[in-house]
């Protein structure tokens, strides 16, 4: 019986085909992707002791030695295709991760290349998540689909699905790419690729004894050896799996597992080892920033207009556009950065939710205005489905604990927004763009209450009292014109000689006071703090007057008020708004409970 390590370099020698090498020890040694050897003379006594055996005569692999790896022959492939994740949850990826393409060839059918490379011919593929879009592959490459039923469990299930193929299998994953085929028409043991990680917190790691044994597959860790990439079970293995499976897959706290970590309950009965790659030899992506990993396969996949707008707005060509760069920051958008003749640009794409309280037509028109008014020197392009093309500001300041605090700033602030509304006013058509926000809170609650019940009457006596101040608020008279509508600290960049106020998505014609609920609002002291008088001088010309100050109070409370609305439509879909949703709420309650009486008293009680 041959050893490990002698099987490593039998079936290296194999996959090499009619190759001769003029250096045997030397290339078996420096081409391995996996850690085997610890040193080319360790390759050269392994390879003497084969030809002692009579495996090997003068470099090749003898008939006795290819009878002792007949029953290491692997049998067939099954490849997980059925889930999504938060990739394929933006609209921006509009097919299963699988079909995503590079260089010509989407990421399923290189793997399916490359087992029918290694001599694999059986191959089944589990399938679920816009499962359709697959069906093609039966036809072009002869293999077997099967149905994942339930997409709400995890690839447990999708192995079990496909329970009835496992012997000496192949386990891939349709998200995985390999620089070269890690696949052989021989595997000496079960295992599972691992690479090790410095960032691990989204992974699942393994702890293993010694001879590479894995113990236990588990979460949490900061940094350590991953599951990553394929595995291979043999047929015992597969039997005490498929037995382990049929009696607990109906168990809820089962059918949420990954596979690996299914193996890890039973870990005591199955033997499985780790094969540690090299870090740049494989690659899987679960999340958006993953995608730039894989030279090409971001910009060629998103979405076929990306390079094409582009290339037409900046006048370039695509091997121009280098250096992309997936940012995490953003709550309704895809970002990324990118560099086109050593110009730093920023791109958005529009994500799935922004849909339904973003008006694209309105912030087609706001952007432009802050850009003619200085408001926003960022504006390169934007379209009307969203895409948009900014310079990227370098050395931005962080403002955490300088927002609010710094009244310089704030003032600096008001002016830009002076500026904007100013060009805002003159707009002939505004009834195209009017901007309710007490009607677009309404909508984003009765959204938000399918999933979270009548949050209405969860929240009457705030309603009550935010439908009486608008009343109240709109009585005074100001004249409306185009607003921003979300001026945050997010949305604020400074650098040494810049300040731009940015991201006009939620832009319509408004009163102006409602620009000013997180420019003012966000001051934790008195509401009658110099602070905002001092704001307030620097947007006006002059001291603001004592309505003018109740007014853009109360403008406030409803701004906050209504992203209490964008909170709760956002938790209802599943997508976190953080910490926002009490803090808007809060300062609703604090503006709105100073505002009132002082109403009371200038018009008297009213009935709405």
């Amino acid at each position: 019986m041959i050893t490990y390590k002698e099987f490593e370099i039998i079936n290296t020698i194999l996959k090499g085909g009619e190759e001769r090498v003029s250096d045997l020890a030397a290339h078996i040694y420096e081409n391995k992707h996996y850690y085997v050897f610890k040193s080319r003379k360790e390759v050269e006594e392994l390879l003497q002791g084969l030809e002692h055996k009579g495996y090997l005569r003068e470099g090749e692999v003898t008939t006795s030695a290819k009878r002792e790896l007949e029953p290491l022959k692997v049998e067939n492939a099954v490849i997980l295709a059925a889930g999504s994740s938060d990739i394929s949850a933006k609209s921006v990826y509009s097919m299963p991760k699988g079909l995503f393409m590079k260089n010509g060839e989407t990421l399923i059918e290189r793997q399916i290349r490359q087992l029918r490379e290694a001599g694999i011919q059986n191959i089944t593929i589990v399938i679920g998540y816009k499962q359709e879009l697959y069906f093609f592959l039966q036809d072009k490459w002869g293999v077997n689909l099967e149905i994942n039923p339930d997409l709400k469990k995890n690839n447990v299930y999708s192995l079990y699905v496909a329970k009835d193929y496992l012997r000496n299998t192949y386990i891939c994953n349709c998200d995985n790419y390999f620089e070269e085929n890690p696949f052989s028409k021989y595997e000496y043991n079960a295992y599972h690729a691992t690479v090790y990680k410095e960032n691990a917190h989204n992974e699942l790691l393994v702890r293993k004894n010694c001879s590479g044994r894995i113990l236990e597959v588990y979460s949490g860790a900061k940094n350590g050896e991953c599951i990553y990439g394929h595995a291979y079970i043999d047929k015992k293995l597969s039997q005490r799996l498929v037995n382990y499976m049929e009696e607990e897959i109906d168990d809820f706290r089962v059918s949420s597992l990954f596979w690996e970590e299914f193996v890890s309950r039973h870990v005591d009965n199955i033997d499985m080892y780790v094969r540690e790659y090299v870090d740049d030899f494989l690659y899987e992506f679960d999340s958006i920033q993953e995608l730039q990993n894989i030279d090409g396969l971001f910009l060629g996949n998103v979405s076929g207009c990306i390079n094409e707008t582009i290339c037409s707005v900046l006048n370039c060509t695509e091997h121009e556009i280098r250096d992309i760069v997936i940012l995490q920051k953003g709550l309704t958008n895809i970002l990324f950065t990118f560099v086109v003749r050593n110009e730093k640009y920023i791109f958005r794409y529009p994500g799935d939710s922004s849909s339904f309280f973003i008006y694209r037509k309105n912030e087609c028109l706001a952007q432009k205005l802050g850009a003619k008014s200085h408001a926003d020197d960022t504006y390169i392009y934007i379209d009307i489905s969203g895409i948009k093309i900014s310079k990227f500001r370098e050395n931005c300041h962080d403002i955490h604990g300088v927002y609010y605090q710094d009244v310089e700033l704030m003032k600096r602030i008001a002016k830009k927004i002076r500026a904007f509304h100013e060009e805002g006013y003159s707009i002939q058509e505004w009834k195209e763009y009017e901007y309710d926000p007490i009607y677009q809170c309404e909508r984003l609650f009765r959204e938000a209450s399918k999933m979270k019940g009548d949050l209405f009457k969860v929240f009457e006596k705030e309603w009550t009292v935010m439908r009486k101040l608008k009343k109240y608020a709109d009585m005074d008279g100001v004249k409306h014109t185009m607003c921003h509508n979300d001026i945050n600290i997010d949305n604020i960049l400074v650098t040494d000689t810049t300040l731009d106020i940015i991201d006009w998505e939620f832009a319509g014609y408004n009163d102006p006071a409602y620009d000013f609920g997180r420019v003012i609002a966000g001051i934790e002291y008195d509401i009658e703090e110099p602070k905002i008088f001092d704001i307030l001088e620097a947007y006006f010309g002059r001291p603001a007057t004592e309505k003018e100050y109740l007014h853009w109070i109360a403008y406030s409370a409803i701004h906050n008020w209504y992203y209490v609305g964008w909170a709760l439509y956002k938790e209802s879909i599943n997508e976190s708004s953080r910490d926002w949703m009490l803090f808007f709420f809060k300062q609703a309650k604090k503006l709105a409970e100073w505002c009132i009486p002082k109403y009371v008293e200038m018009y008297g009680e009213i009935s709405f």
